[in-house]
């Protein structure tokens, strides 16, 4: 069963609006990830690439370097995304929960109190 372009792109429609958002962060952040774990490799920052690639397996351990860059960054940007998303109901209820009375008056409070003190380190021979 073959898939067209049209196909995917009407099943991408058809997601919730927050779901791609998600989705579409996730694939950012991975590829941010990427890049990064790229630089870490190309600059050879604090030896990493020299022990990596002279290792018994560099190309599992550059694997997981990467992988592990790419979900860390994925899931880090995907988050903030969630957390910034407002809801347009949100703004419109009034905050809920607790209990509705009114606070007894506060008193004013003085900053400092001057208290006069005698002291007998001062006393005269």
């Amino acid at each position: 069963m073959t898939r067209t372009f049209s196909d995917l792109e009407r099943r991408w429609r058809r997601l919730d609006r927050l779901v791609r958002m998600m989705i579409a962060n996730w694939l950012g952040g991975m590829a941010i990830g990427v890049v990064c774990a790229s630089l870490l490799l190309a600059f050879d920052i604090a030896g990493i690439r020299t022990l990596l690639w002279r290792s018994d397996m560099p190309i599992a351990g550059t694997a997981m370097l990467m992988l592990s860059f790419a979900f860390s960054f994925g899931g880090l940007v995907c988050a903030a995304a969630v957390m910034r998303a407002g809801d347009d109901d949100d703004d419109k209820r009034p905050p809920g929960g607790g209990r509705r009375f009114k606070l007894a008056p506060q008193q004013p409070r003085l900053a400092f109190a001057t208290i006069p003190a005698h002291s007998r380190a001062h006393r005269s021979r």
